[in-house]
């Protein structure tokens, strides 16, 4: 009997370390596939590659952050090929303009001065959670992360999600399995951003993180197997 997939899409300037503990987890019952965001310059055209990941037939879809809003679009878009959504630490909205203008700024200095000090002064802090932000392992992998990607990548992963659309409204198209996961100390998008996806999916529930950062699967990694446990046991209509 063939696995299920299970497909994560890891956040801006992250890669499979995001995911790490959940691949340790799952890999024996699922085929675990962590898609690769760093090429493409649009939403669709990481939803192109997402599906291109995911390979045939229908899979079950996490996504963090910038994966979450691309699981978002495709969830609107493709309802049928999704077992079960899980959105982690993310937002359905278009971009905000202050946003807009920090990308620009964060892209100027990484031009300036390198991805490091970007990654490390920048991303880092806004990422973890004052806890998360003691922890040097917590920090290094998020600079690793960014700086291995490096600044093209940034560039364009930034331009794509100050082009990205509002897909909330779409989210009522799918009606499976859902779950809303974020921590209560997320810099970036609040609980109540969150209790407004789970609101808007039929099959959703949500999972709020007490102490948890924009990246609960590094930074709370058992609680969040716990939430996928439950997550992937929900039984899927036919």
């Amino acid at each position: 009997m063939s696995r299920e997939t299970l497909l994560l899409l890891p956040g801006h300037m992250c890669d499979a370390r995001l995911f790490a503990p959940q691949v340790d987890r799952f890999a024996d019952r699922y085929r675990v596939v962590v898609a690769d965001l760093a090429a493409g310059h649009t939403f669709d055209d990481h939803v192109r590659n997402a599906i291109d990941a995911a390979g045939e037939g229908a899979f079950n879809l996490a996504g963090l952050s910038m994966g979450g809003m691309i699981a978002i679009q495709m969830a609107t878009e493709m309802p049928q090929r999704i077992l079960r959504l899980a959105l982690l630490s993310t937002t359905g909205e278009a971009e905000k303009p202050h946003r807009t203008e920090t990308r620009d700024r964060w892209i100027a200095r990484a031009r300036a001065e390198g991805m490091e000090p970007v990654a490390r002064e920048e991303l880092a802090p806004t990422y973890l959670s004052a806890a998360s932000a003691d922890r040097a392992d917590m920090i290094e992998t998020v600079v690793a992360m960014a700086v291995e990607q490096g600044l093209d990548v940034f560039a364009r992963q930034s331009r794509a999600l100050t082009l990205r659309r509002d897909c909330r409204a779409g989210l009522a198209r799918f009606t499976g399995p859902a779950l809303v996961l974020s921590g209560d100390r997320d810099k970036l998008f609040s609980v109540e951003k969150h209790r407004d996806l789970a609101g808007r999916l039929s099959g959703g529930e949500q999972v709020t993180l007490a102490g948890a950062g924009h990246l609960p699967t590094l930074e709370m990694p058992e609680r969040v197997n716990e939430a996928f446990e439950i997550w992937l046991a929900r039984p899927v209509q036919a």
